[in-house]
């Protein structure tokens, strides 16, 4: 009885050993990597928009080591990449998608969509055939390389397209919760992680006084103060220490820089992009890229691009500006630059 009952259990798990042999499982539980969303199965159904997504795209550098995409616009060498990325960072060059190292030039940036305009050499890569972002819809499937280039990640649309409301810079301090409104100033009392007030030379205990023409007497004044810049943007204060009024000039920082790795739900997320809100349209995907591939082109079934990507917001969640909005931005740079020129 007991051997029929060995030889039953053995003849139900052997589809499943099969499968695992041929499909590459490592448990019998497992769906098999070849039919996964980013398997080989399913990326050669995006044969298309796969061939597209890679002569399209570059690899942009610094001292060697990628930080971003950038997406071919024309056959004279003009390119947009995630403007972001590129703040604080030298000896820019970039990868062709044959993987030679080439040459790439700063041209200009757009502080509204965070996008870059730089240059190559003419006729590097393919450029991008775009497509009506209109047409998309939730439930769309799209595709976008990783973030060296090389392989094709797949998703589709999730959510409808809207505005992301933006988001202010951060000193990155920690204020006293017991201010007193009656009294002039509010004590720094910790930094966060990044803090560029820290790096400004501004110490735990001194009082802020000022923000800008404002005089301080409570956390909500400097909140408001703050939020009128955005990230990058410099703001002026100053500090009483022991009896000395001391001005500082502070840089101010993106708060997915300073305090969100002290966010749970965000430590969980992996790796986000450092500016991820105040994009006046974009279209919501769940392709699982790292902040290094923002840049590239997100490109339909047919392998036309029908935005750029801008932003990898969380665990779940990436945006991609329009294609009529990365257009439209990138003649507007063109066009300055050559009145500059």
């Amino acid at each position: 009885m007991k051997r029929q009952v060995k030889m039953r259990v053995a003849a139900l798990l052997l589809p499943f050993l099969v499968t695992s042999k041929v499909y590459g499982q490592d448990f019998l539980d497992e769906l098999p990597s070849s039919r996964r969303l980013n398997g080989k199965s399913t990326v050669l159904a995006f044969g298309e928009a796969g061939n597209s997504a890679k002569d399209s795209t570059l690899t942009v550098l610094s001292n060697g080591k990628a930080i971003a995409l950038a997406t071919v616009m024309d056959t004279e060498g003009y390119v947009v990449t995630k403007a972001s990325e590129l703040e604080g960072m030298e000896d820019l060059s970039a990868l062709s998608s044959t993987g030679n190292e080439i040459n790439i030039d700063l041209i200009s940036s757009d502080q509204k969509t965070d996008l870059a305009l730089m240059k190559v050499a003419p006729d590097t890569g393919t450029p991008v055939r775009w497509a009506d972002p209109d047409n998309t819809r939730q439930g769309t499937w799209v595709g976008s390389m990783n973030h060296e280039a090389e392989t094709l990640m797949i998703g589709v649309i999730s959510a409808k397209r809207r505005k992301i409301e933006g988001r202010s810079g951060v000193l990155g301090v920690l204020l006293d919760p017991n201010d007193d409104p009656k009294e002039l100033g509010v004590a720094v009392m910790q930094f966060g992680p990044n803090s560029p007030a820290k790096k400004e030379g501004i110490r735990e205990g001194d009082l802020v006084i000022r923000v800008e023409d404002k005089e301080i007497k409570s956390r909500k004044d400097i909140s408001e103060e703050i939020k009128k810049f955005a990230p990058t943007e410099e703001v002026r204060l100053k500090i009483l220490r022991g009896e000395e009024g001391i001005p500082f000039k502070v840089t101010l920082n993106y708060m997915s820089n300073v305090f969100d790795m002290l966010d749970r739900n965000q430590r969980m997320s992996g790796l986000t992009s450092k500016r991820k809100a105040g994009f006046s349209d974009v279209l919501q995907h769940e392709i699982p890229l790292s902040p290094m591939a923002m840049g590239g082109p997100l490109m339909n079934l047919k392998g036309l691009a029908i935005g750029v990507n801008i932003a990898r917001s969380d665990r779940v969640t990436t945006f991609a500006l329009p294609s009529s909005l990365v257009k439209e931005t990138a003649e507007k740079l063109k066009a300055q630059n050559q009145v500059n020129n």
